[in-house]
């Protein structure tokens, strides 16, 4: 009787340390603020995933072998292209200026990068005519984001992209990404600071050739992958306070009644959708 009384004492005892225990969940702020990041880090003037498909896609337009300095694959870019006849591959360095330094967006952004030509047996070539696909690797990145709801700094990159139909009117990019950076926000809420890791797969992206300003009307495919951070909340009034994250994304891009495209994201159960090119989320208060 003694010993049924004490092992019903810790049963009581664990059934009240699991009620008091924190939970484990994010709060839904803390998702808010994983998912602002998540759109800063995917939009086309952020220099984000949709920038990077859009440089991507841009190989599909006329470049070859006589174009060494050339401002046509990124709006706002000037890139120094080099070929490497022993290994079939261009190197790119391009830096980006976008938008006004005062004003409410503006990104600056530099990328090192290869890519090579491929024929019908998958050999390299140096020009894109007769290509049937193509390979884009990012080595390095930097950028700094300024926008309304925060400032994102990318500390480095790299993708291994391959780009096929580069004869059709949307080229198909797949692959993966992977991005460190730091985000600040600013708002009623405070501060709070993600220090953060994506790791990326593009599925069957899909974008026009040429000015990535089209992509708002045309990109499709899906981007999953996984969010890492540590949030810092540091509030108006109260004490400094770090949360950890590590959530599952999917991001899609249904049609809108405008005929525009956003990007919907599904976090943690929940959906977002965000502007293309500057990964503003609509009515969400920070």
């Amino acid at each position: 009787m003694i010993r049924s009384l004490a092992l019903a004492g810790l049963v009581l005892a664990l059934a009240a340390c699991d009620a008091s225990a924190p939970d484990t969940e994010l709060a839904t702020a803390d998702l808010d603020d994983a998912a602002v990041t998540l759109a800063s880090a995917v939009a086309l003037d952020a220099g984000g995933l949709l920038e990077d498909a859009a440089a991507s896609a841009a190989l599909a337009t006329s470049l070859s072998g006589t174009a060494r300095t050339t401002s046509i694959d990124r709006p706002g870019c000037r890139a120094d292209r080099t070929y490497d006849a022993a290994t079939g591959a261009w190197t790119a360095v391009a830096d980006c200026e976008r938008g006004d330094p005062d004003g409410r967006f503006y990104v600056a952004f530099a990328r090192t990068s290869t890519y090579r030509f491929l024929d019908g047996d998958g050999q390299s070539q140096e020009t894109r005519e007769g290509a049937v696909s193509a390979e884009h690797a990012v080595l390095s990145g930097s950028s700094t984001f300024r926008s309304p709801f925060g400032v994102h700094v990318l500390q480095s990159l790299t993708t291994d992209l391959t780009v096929s139909d580069l004869d059709a009117e949307l080229v198909t990019i797949d692959g993966t990404v992977q991005r460190a950076a730091t985000d600040t926000l600013r708002g009623p809420r405070g501060e709070r600071t993600l220090a953060y890791e994506l790791d990326a797969t593009l599925d069957g992206i899909q974008g026009p050739r040429g000015l990535a300003k089209r992509w708002r009307r045309a990109v499709d495919g899906t981007i999953t992958g996984t969010l890492r951070a540590t949030l810092t909340r540091t509030p108006r009034d109260g004490e400094t306070s770090l949360v950890e994250i590590d959530e599952a994304f999917t991001i899609e891009f249904p049609v809108t009644g405008s005929g525009d495209r956003v990007a919907e994201i599904l976090l943690g159960g929940r959906r977002y959708r965000a502007d293309i090119d500057t990964g503003e989320i609509g009515g969400m208060a920070l």
